[in-house]
């Protein structure tokens, strides 16, 4: 089995994970805040993971745009993740300055990724337009679906490097 579909596991686990976090953070279930941070730790991990596969499967074809899309995804997924991991340090300002790089750097790596994945047309179309579009909704739907759209966004990944589809938008 190649590492593209190894690393789709990682996908498909970020995909069940932010699933989970939505479920977790809900106020119904009142879930303690370290189940709440652990969902989200293992999500953002999953995601890194998806994030590199997307890179692996596709670094051949998508050139310089890719690989910035990708780095920026990157290390705005792991600014985010490492505020997570903070948090119970409580520095609120500190906390703030790196969710809102973390975030911005997932935003723009999320686009400029997606439009790569469009181009480089390694994958199917829709998944680069899923990258595009996925995080915006995501943060304007917040705690109310924000989990769920990602969650859909990196189990549809996470099936199309497993698949080995590829080319225009299926």
């Amino acid at each position: 089995m190649n590492a593209v579909r190894w690393e789709a596991f990682g996908a498909v686990l970020a995909g069940v994970a932010w699933l989970a976090s939505f479920a977790v953070s809900s106020e119904v279930l009142g879930s303690p805040s370290y189940v709440v941070e652990g969902t989200f730790t293992v999500a953002l991990l999953g995601t890194l993971v998806g994030l590199v596969a997307l890179h692996t499967r596709q670094s051949r074809s998508y050139g310089a745009l890719g690989l910035g899309g990708f780095l920026a995804a990157a290390a705005g997924t792991a600014l985010v993740l490492l505020n997570v991991l903070l948090i119970s340090l409580g520095r609120r300002n500190l906390l703030d300055l790196l969710l809102g790089l973390g975030f911005l750097g997932m935003l723009v790596g999320f686009v400029v990724l997606g439009v790569a994945t469009i181009r480089g047309k390694v994958l199917p179309g829709w998944c680069g337009v899923a990258l595009i579009v996925a995080l915006p909704v995501a943060a304007a739907l917040g705690d109310y679906g924000g989990g769920i759209v990602l969650g859909l966004l990196w189990l549809a990944l996470g099936y199309a490097l497993w698949s080995g589809e590829v080319g225009s938008f299926r």
